[in-house]
């Protein structure tokens, strides 16, 4: 059985503690809780202090809700009635002074209580887990409890991230798995094969609830992170964005500089979608980069000429890569932030932490690179005889899963 409850009031969001003096925070905060409300319970509850947690971590109340399975609307409520009031009280601000959960951050380093910033000094390998073929596809649950795994074997392997261990191996797909995606509240897979079926699987007992979609082989694939929407990137250069249950087409995104889409990227905030791929009319060169302003479907903006997308977390900065390339956009303003000529050509597998710190892709001599938002190389995760296909960030931010063409799950613990 998938776990539901919550081991401790922080979790899961108890990294907090690593930058921030949170049992100071949660003693002066009680005291000023006190002070503006002084007939409600004493001391901060467990839901205040894990909302708080969240936001020192970095989250939107958005990202906090899809985490913890809430309604974003009751989040966004709750903060507004309690630790906003408080956090008011306690920086000595105007009454609904905060109307911005990053003021909050801002306001709390200012006052003191973010101790010296840790950076990531080191990995380790925890361990190595295998399928019978390449993989293609990995994914770590949001709770942080799972890894699946999704192989050129057809299978899709569901594994304990903490142990390591063999919890199911799902079988519904006759051919390559490219994509698996676990939902907000880690309950339910989604996988896509090279075949063309998008399916959706009970995690607890793999069984198959629903088939989402049927897609050519060669379109691309997305989803949302609040598993609203799927985006499906055709092979004639359009975007179709459905819904993701009810399979209901909602729009048509036209406009890309291009033919074929190898990737899409959906913005974390929901108000934006990228793609990127090739143009098969001029030699299968490098299609420019597209995005679209969701849901008004308008294109909003074209950057370089890279293969693959992802966004950061904050919905601000675009990464892309293709060759030996990567660059780093702003996508407010269209700047080219950094280029960063790496030297080693890099594949298709890339993932960005979702404290938006760090990122890292994989290459074909069997690394992974770490590398900061402001360009500079962390860290070079070798270990694996054959390129890297899949890279995944746990929602923590210090686990990273690596996959090879070779069969091989390479878990790493990352030392923040």
């Amino acid at each position: 059985m998938i776990p539901s409850t919550l081991d401790s009031p922080e979790e899961p969001f108890a990294r907090a503690s690593n930058d921030w003096d949170t049992q100071k925070l949660y003693s002066d905060l009680a005291n000023a809780k006190q002070q503006f409300a002084p007939h409600t319970r004493r001391g901060l509850t467990p839901v205040e202090k894990r909302h708080l947690c969240g936001l020192l971590c970095g989250y939107s109340p958005a990202e906090i809700s899809i985490i913890l399975n809430k309604q974003t609307k009751g989040v966004e409520v709750d903060l507004s009635k309690t630790l906003y009031r408080y956090l008011e009280f306690l920086t000595n601000r105007p009454r609904n002074a905060l109307t911005n959960w990053r003021d909050a951050i801002d306001w709390l380093e200012i006052a003191g209580y973010k101790t010296q910033p840790k950076t990531l000094t080191g990995v380790s390998l925890k361990a190595t887990l295998h399928h019978s073929d390449s993989i293609l596809s990995v994914a770590i649950s949001p709770d942080g409890q799972y890894l699946a795994t999704g192989s050129h074997d057809s299978t899709v392997k569901v594994w304990s991230l903490h142990s390591g261990e063999l919890l199911r191996t799902i079988s519904g797909h006759s051919t390559a798995v490219l994509l698996v995606a676990f939902s907000p509240a880690s309950k339910t897979l989604l996988t896509r094969s090279r075949g063309g079926t998008v399916k959706l699987w009970n995690l607890q007992n793999g069984q198959l609830l629903k088939r989402l979609a049927d897609v050519h082989r060669h379109e691309s694939v997305a989803v949302s992170l609040d598993w609203q929407i799927l985006a499906i990137g055709t092979t004639r250069g359009t975007i179709k964005i459905q819904h993701l249950n009810s399979g209901q087409l909602l729009q048509v995104l036209e406009g890309y500089q291009g033919d074929d889409i190898s990737a899409i990227a959906l913005s974390p905030n929901g108000k934006m979608l990228v793609a990127s791929g090739l143009n098969a009319a001029s030699g299968f060169c490098r299609a420019t980069v597209t995005m679209w302003e969701l849901p008004s479907g308008e294109v909003r903006g074209t950057f370089g000429s890279e293969n693959y997308v992802a966004i950061a977390p904050d919905s601000r900065i675009l990464v892309s890569h293709g060759g030996k390339i990567i660059n780093l956009w702003n996508l407010q303003t269209g700047e080219l932030l950094h280029s960063l000529q790496t030297g080693i050509r890099i594949t298709s597998a890339a993932a960005i932490s979702p404290d938006g710190k760090y990122f890292a892709v994989g290459c074909f001599d069997g690394a992974v690179r770490i590398w900061n938002f402001g360009g500079e190389l962390l860290h070079t995760l070798e270990g694996n005889s054959s390129p890297i296909s899949a890279v995944a960030i746990g929602l923590l931010g210090e686990t990273l899963v690596s996959g090879g063409e070779n069969g091989t799950v390479k878990l790493w613990q990352l030392r923040i």
